[in-house]
């Protein structure tokens, strides 16, 4: 707002103020327009707690942001074609992004531990890989190491880990199944709850 506003503003305050009670306006429509600013401000931050505003998806607090997803997608693709080829890897990126810490140390704690120089092997095409693309494959390797060594313990308690973390995605790219531990389609509101979902595909054990 300019001081030419602001001016014009003020001394209109100020001419109203002047004018006898019964001229002045009704507070009721000013405490409905406030009270109309305060219910769209509450359903503003609603709309937006779903995964907080630019997020790709919440755990737990940390926050995993649509732009990590698309820069390690692109870094898996011009790092390793081959890797990218099908359909879905922005989903398989987050999957493996949400389960990352859990897998990570708990690969390590196991003795297969997979450090960055190991996942960066995998992208030939580049020099200088995507951070992200290499959390993504450091966390793809140790849980195929984790499963590959048998470590069902370790393997299930990363399953609870991730549920007691209650991940939360943008609906843009799904939702995440706790049961099938994979990101898996968003059903529209007409599909009745418990029709079989499409899953991100995830190693096998």
């Amino acid at each position: 707002m300019n001081t030419a506003q602001t001016s014009q503003t003020e001394g209109t305050a100020v001419s109203d103020s002047t004018r006898t009670s019964s001229s002045r306006p009704s507070p009721a429509p000013r405490r409905a327009a406030l009270a109309g600013t305060v219910v769209a401000g509450l359903l503003a931050v609603t709309a937006c707690s779903a995964a907080q505003a630019g997020a790709a998806a919440v755990v737990d607090g940390r926050r995993i942001t649509v732009q990590q997803v698309s820069d390690a997608t692109s870094g898996i693709k011009a790092g390793n074609p081959q890797l990218a080829q099908g359909d879905g890897l922005d989903r398989t990126v987050l999957f493996f992004l949400v389960i990352s810490p859990w897998v990570l140390q708990a690969a390590q704690d196991n003795g297969v531990g997979v450090s960055d120089s190991e996942a960066r092997q995998l992208l030939t095409k580049t020099t200088s890989p995507d951070p992200g693309s290499v959390t993504v494959l450091r966390t793809f390797l140790a849980l195929q190491k984790l499963q590959q060594a048998q470590k069902t313990e370790a393997l299930t308690q990363v399953q609870k880990d991730v549920t007691a973390a209650k991940p939360e995605l943008n609906p843009r790219f799904g939702t995440f199944d706790l049961k099938q531990m994979a990101v898996v389609d968003a059903p529209p509101n007409w599909i009745v709850p418990g029709s079989a979902p499409t899953a991100t595909a995830t190693p096998a054990p």
